[in-house]
C-alpha cells in the first residue's frame, strides 16, 4: 500500500530545532497515535504536517508531491486539522459550523450547493448529530462538540485529518467514543486519521500505528511491536517510570 503521508529526516522548528530525525508514513486507512511527554512537539508536528507551521529541514510529502508543492486550496483538498480546543461561536448552528468547512469548494459568496447540504446531513448522522442541525453550536456538550469538530474535518473531504489531542478534555466514555469513531473513519472512508494524545491504553487498543515522540529517538510502528522492541520507555529520561506491557501503561 502507498503512503499517503511520508516524513524522511524531518526536523521541527524554525530558527532553531526542537526536535529532529523524523522518519515515519501514514497510509490510507490507517489511524496513528502521536504519543510523547509535555513539550515534546507533538503539537508542533502536527501543524508542519498541516502546513501552518514552517518546519527546519528533512522533507514532508503528501500523495507523493512535496508539502511545499501545494496551493492553500489544493493543500486543504488534501488535509484537514482540528486544534485542541476549537473556539465556539455563539449564535452559530451546528449546520453552519459544519458548513464553514466547504469554504475551499464554494464559490466567491461562499455559497454551499444542495450536494454539500445533503453531504452535511449526512455526516451529521454519521457522529450522531443528525438531530442536533439548528442547535446553537455554542450549546452543545464537550463530547458532542468534540463530534462536531470531526464532522467539520470531514466535510473539508480531505484524505489525511489531523487532530491535536481530540479527547484531552474529555470524561472516559466520550474518549472511548470518539477514539472509536476515529477508528471507524479512517477503515470505513480510507481516510488517514493522525491525532495526538496522552492516553496510551485507547492508542494501544484502537490504533494501527503509533508515532513515539520520545526524549532521545523517535519510534514508529504496529503497537504490539513497539511493545515487543520496549520502545515506550523512550518516552521518559531518566526516569523510574516503566511501561507495564500489560496494563499498556507506565507504573
Amino acid at each position: 500500500m502507498e503512503p499517503v503521508l511520508e516524513l524522511e529526516k524531518l526536523c521541527l522548528g524554525y530558527n532553531k530545532v526542537i526536535y529532529q530525525n523524523i522518519f515515519a508514513t501514514a497510509g490510507e486507512g490507517e489511524v496513528v497515535a502521536v504519543v510523547g511527554p509535555n513539550g515534546i512537539g507533538k503539537s508542533t508536528l502536527l501543524k508542519s504536517i498541516g502546513g501552518m507551521l514552517k518546519y527546519h529541514s528533512g522533507s514532508i510529502r503528501v500523495l507523493s508531491k512535496p508539502l511545499g508543492s501545494y496551493s492553500t486550496r489544493g493543500l486543504a483538498e488534501k488535509i484537514s486539522f482540528v486544534p485542541s480546543q476549537s473556539p465556539r461561536a455563539r449564535n452559530f448552528s451546528l449546520f453552519d459550523m459544519i458548513a464553514t468547512s466547504c469554504y475551499n469548494r464554494t464559490n466567491w459568496l461562499g455559497t454551499i450547493n444542495d450536494s454539500d447540504k445533503g453531504f452535511i446531513y449526512k455526516t451529521l448522522r454519521r457522529v450522531g448529530l443528525e438531530d442536533f442541525a439548528e442547535r446553537d453550536s455554542s450549546n452543545l456538550s464537550d463530547g458532542e462538540f468534540q463530534r462536531a469538530t470531526i464532522a467539520r474535518a470531514l466535510v473539508q473531504d480531505s484524505k489525511i485529518i489531523l487532530l491535536d489531542e481530540p479527547t484531552a478534555f474529555l470524561d472516559i466514555e466520550n474518549k472511548l467514543i470518539i477514539t472509536k469513531l476515529l477508528k471507524e473513519i479512517a477503515h470505513e472512508e480510507s481516510k488517514c486519521v493522525i491525532f495526538s494524545t496522552h492516553d496510551l491504553q485507547l492508542a494501544i487498543k484502537h490504533c494501527d500505528r503509533i508515532w513515539i515522540m520520545g526524549r532521545e529517538s523517535f519510534n514508529c510502528g504496529e503497537p504490539s511491536s513497539l511493545i515487543e522492541q520496549g520502545a515506550f520507555d523512550s518516552m521518559f529520561k531518566d526516569s523510574l517510570l516503566k511501561f507495564d506491557p500489560v496494563l499498556f501503561t507506565f507504573v
